[in-house]
């Protein structure tokens, strides 16, 4: 087990459930937290990629500067077969924009994708934070600005 997974490493930390027995599957989660600027604010959005029995999923979550949760988004595409989508939510009393597509995402023995896919998060127009390698994609359908994110990886 690694103390600090890489978001797109090919395994996630295995983390079970004190009280599973063994006919129970070990839950795979992988969390990466990135620090951005929102409105001119330090904030960190902190994306976790899960996968358990029942599928997978991920979730967004973005809190300011002393931790606060500001806003969070739980995706579960795999779910209900739901891979591209959009999802909206507010902070600093403005819109923020989720963007996801994950129709054409490979995926190793981990819960994160390794290729195929792009996970946006945008703010009035400028891309707050992508993942993934259909950038060109990802900035078409949101219509962001083209402009590079400046969020930087923390863990």
């Amino acid at each position: 087990m690694r103390d600090f997974p890489s978001c797109f490493g090919e395994s996630g930390v295995q983390v079970a459930d004190s009280s599973s027995n063994t006919s129970k599957g070990a839950q795979n989660l992988v969390t990466c937290i990135y620090q951005c600027r929102l409105r001119g604010r330090s904030c960190l959005i902190t994306i976790t990629w899960n996968k358990n029995l029942v599928g997978q999923g991920l979730s967004v979550g973005i809190n300011d500067s002393s931790n606060q949760c500001l806003c969070k988004v739980d995706i579960k595409p795999w779910l209900f077969s739901k891979r591209r989508g959009c999802k909206s939510l507010e902070a600093y009393s403005c819109k923020i924009d989720i963007y996801w597509d994950l129709s054409s995402a490979k995926f190793g023995s981990g819960p994160e994708p390794l290729e195929g896919f792009y996970l946006a998060v945008v703010m009035d127009r400028q891309m707050i934070l992508l993942l993934g390698d259909l950038r060109k994609e990802a900035f078409k359908k949101t219509n962001a600005n083209p402009v590079p994110s400046q969020a930087v990886f923390v863990s």
